[in-house]
Formats: structure tokens, sequence, C-alpha cells
């Protein structure tokens, strides 16, 4: 009986790091995308980290909308 309990531990542990591996990664990629839209990747990795990688997604949604789409109109001409 002893046995199996500490398989049992052993099983548990290992399952809470491949989340926890499996959570890092996720919150990584998504910072990643948030540096290419001009957040730091530290800055933008803790607060995947903190809140969700779901959160951070949302983030990178809001500061494209935000961004300009098309180059400003040209306001002088040349003569």
């Amino acid at each position: 009986m002893l046995g199996q309990m500490h398989f049992a531990v052993a099983v548990g542990w290992l399952s809470l790091g491949i989340v926890a591996l499996l959570w890092l990664s996720a919150c990584a990629v998504v910072a990643d995308k948030m540096e290419r839209e001009g957040i730091t990747f530290w800055k933008s990795f803790l607060a995947c980290l903190l809140l969700t990688p779901l959160a951070g997604l949302l983030i990178v949604g809001i500061a494209r909308s935000m961004r300009p789409n098309r180059p400003l109109v040209q306001t002088a001409t040349r003569g």
C-alpha cells in the first residue's frame, strides 16, 4: 500500500510539472507575439503568467486595432 501511495504522489507531481511547462510555453508564445507589437517581452510574459495567455492575446488584438493600417495622407506636394 505504501509503494502505491508513493507512485500516486510521483504521478501527481509529474502531472503538475507538465501542466506548468505547458502554461509557461503558452505564456512565452503570447509574449513573443506581444513583443512584435511593441510591448517588451518580460513585461508581457509576466502579465501572461499572472493573468492568462488569453488576456495577452486580447492585448495583442487591442494593440493591432489601435495601430493605423494605412500610411498617412500626403500633406505637402512637391512642386
